[in-house]
This record gives C-alpha cells, structure tokens and sequence, in this order.
C-alpha cells in the first residue's frame, strides 16, 4: 500500500488483551470492541515492539487505522498497551453457572436514594453528547470519581456501596448493568470520602467484558468467582490512564 504510514503507534485510550487464540482491542473513547484473530496478534506483538507498520498485513493496517486502534507517528514509537493472557482450557459450552438472581442484601433507604442520584448522574453523563462518545465521557466520570486524595474502603464499605447501586438499578428506566453500577457506586464512595479501584477487563470462552470495582488491596467487591477469569485492561486510577 503506497500510502501506508511506515510507522504506527496505539493511542492511549486503546487497551487489549492477547489471548494467543485471539486478540481483543478496546477503543475507550467510542466504546467499540474488535476481536482479532491469532494471526493478527503475532503480527501486532511485533509492530508493537518496533512502532512500525512493515510487520502489519495489509488489509490489517488499513482496518486498524480506519478504525482509529492505530495511528500514524513520524518515528518509531512502540507501545505495551495489549496484555497477554493464558486463555483456559476450551470449555466448549461446557461451564456451569447459577441461573436466576441472587437476592441483594438489605440496604438502608438513604443509602439506596443516594445511589439512584449516582445512577441518574450516570446516565445523564452517558448521554449528554454523541453516542458514540458515550464510554469516553463515562470514563471521565470515573476519573473525577478518583482524582481527590481518600481513606481506602473497606471491602464492607465497597460492598455497601455496590449493593445500593445494584439495588437502585431495579427502579432504573435506563440501561443498568455492570458498567452503570461499577460507575455509581465509585461515585457513592467518592461522596463518603472512600477510596476504590474501578476496572474493565476481558474474559475469553465466550469473549465477553465486565467493569467492576476492588478496594484499594486489589479484593474484587460483592463479585461472584467468575470474576477472576477476567484479565484487567484499564484500571482506575491506575498506572494506565486514559489520555
């Protein structure tokens, strides 16, 4: 392609993970998620570890610049953004998991008005602009929610916090799922002067994606198990902000 840049590098608000079998990209300004498969990885690993564009497929290269997962830079610039992860064993459908919901513990009135307030802040964020800017602004949100110096949170603390978020999601009329409710509950903690970590990551057998929150020592908060077959791709605050 005579019009390829000859070197490329990963914006700062791409993030993925490297499963060997296939490749999972992040764009977290527009929300968009692109599979790759494992072809596609080998040759991004060695792009990524020279900041050049000769390593990458044609049709590849233009995929990713039109999608804006790479861009062009006018020297070598290579990046860490994509994490390598140890996929499972194939379970091929074969996993069991609770059906049906389990049932929240009780939280106080007050505290589940105060997440509702949270969750209306949530929503009103997401879609206070264009869609597809929607994950972006969210993200801004979180960020304000961990800017300001805090005492930890107890996993008793984070979890009240997820559970009056969980539960004001019953009465919610817009979308609230794990991304809303991670976001809400951050903000509830925020407003009690607590300190979190939020996190979004991915797991693969199906590819699927999950936000939730931890205390600061790294305990996942009010999570089943299956949480922990997620690999973290953006941690806030973190060492891998998004710029």
């Amino acid at each position: 392609m005579a019009d390829s840049p000859p070197f490329v590098t990963m914006p700062g608000h791409v993030r993925g993970v490297d499963f060997g079998y296939a490749v999972v990209l992040v764009n977290y300004h527009d929300g968009q998620v692109s599979a790759l498969p494992a072809s596609a990885g080998a040759a991004l690993r060695q792009a990524a570890r020279f900041g050049s564009a000769r390593h990458l497929p044609e049709k590849l290269l233009t995929s990713l610049l039109g999608g804006g997962l790479l861009v062009a830079t006018d020297r070598p610039r290579p990046w860490r953004a994509v994490r390598e992860a140890k996929a499972p064993k194939a379970s091929w459908g074969g996993d069991e998991f609770r059906a049906g919901l389990s049932p929240l513990p009780p939280v106080p009135r007050a505290r589940t008005l105060a997440a509702a307030a949270a969750l209306a802040a949530v929503h009103v964020v997401k879609t206070a602009g264009p869609e597809h800017e929607a994950m972006g602004r969210l993200l801004k949100l979180v960020h304000s929610a961990s800017k300001r110096r805090r005492r930890p949170a107890t996993v008793s603390e984070a979890e009240q916090a997820v559970h009056a978020a969980r539960s004001a999601g019953w009465y919610s009329p817009g979308r609230t799922n794990c991304l809303e409710e991670s976001a809400a509950a951050m903000l509830l903690l925020q407003l009690s002067g607590k300190a979190a970590v939020w996190r979004h990551g991915v797991a693969p057998d199906p590819i699927r994606l999950h936000a939730w929150i931890e205390t600061v020592d790294g305990t996942p908060v009010a999570e089943p198990i299956s949480t922990g077959l997620y690999t973290a791709i953006l941690s806030i605050p973190g060492a891998h902000h998004v710029r």
